[in-house]
């Protein structure tokens, strides 16, 4: 349940300023297409998404790819690079430059996937987010309860507060009954 946690508040940033050209399309006319394809022109600095490790850095049938994983079970991949400005095994911040952009498809642009453990997701899920603070998810969590504490023994004759259903006593001291005043004007003398 943590790591659905922690992958569900995470917020990708767009890799590039342009907009979407091709959308997320695992069924269909463009089956197949396991991520989005964002504009850009070729050359144009490509970002992190997302804070994290790189855990891959190279070519994958012939296109330069970038693979970025934010928290355990969830990977960031940029696609269609005409460079790559990072290694494996570094640690990138959300917004930096790890590579250049190239061509997916023949167009200018990024080539941007998600996985969660291991299957393709639309990356659109988790895009449009300014920063990544894990207490958003955990906001949509409801609180455990909180652990039962012992009352320590109490002793109602001993409450210093007034009660309700009491008679008048002030600080938990009960009225004296009154005794003989001596003194002057007393007749016993």
């Amino acid at each position: 349940m943590f790591v659905a946690l922690a992958i569900a508040a995470v917020c990708l940033a767009p890799p590039v300023e342009g907009p979407v050209t091709a959308g997320y399309a695992p069924v269909g006319r463009y089956g197949g297409h396991w991520g989005v394809d964002l504009a850009a022109q070729v050359g144009d600095p490509v970002r992190a998404p997302a804070s994290g490790l790189v855990t891959f850095a190279g070519s994958v049938a012939g296109m330069r790819t970038v693979t970025i994983e934010p928290v355990p079970g969830l990977k960031v991949s940029l696609s269609y690079l005409s460079m790559i400005t990072v290694r494996a095994g570094a640690r990138v911040a959300q917004g930096s430059v790890i590579g250049l952009a190239g061509s997916p498809h023949g167009q200018p642009g990024v080539h941007l996937s998600t996985r969660i453990e291991g299957t393709y997701v639309d990356p659109g899920t988790q895009m449009g987010c300014r920063r990544t603070e894990i207490s958003r998810a955990l906001r949509l969590v409801t609180p455990p309860l909180p652990y039962p504490r012992p009352r320590a023994h109490r002793n109602p004759g001993r409450d210093l507060r007034s009660h309700p259903r009491r008679s008048s006593t002030h600080c938990g001291v009960r009225s004296l009954p009154a005794l003989p005043r001596s003194g002057v004007g007393d007749a016993s003398g």
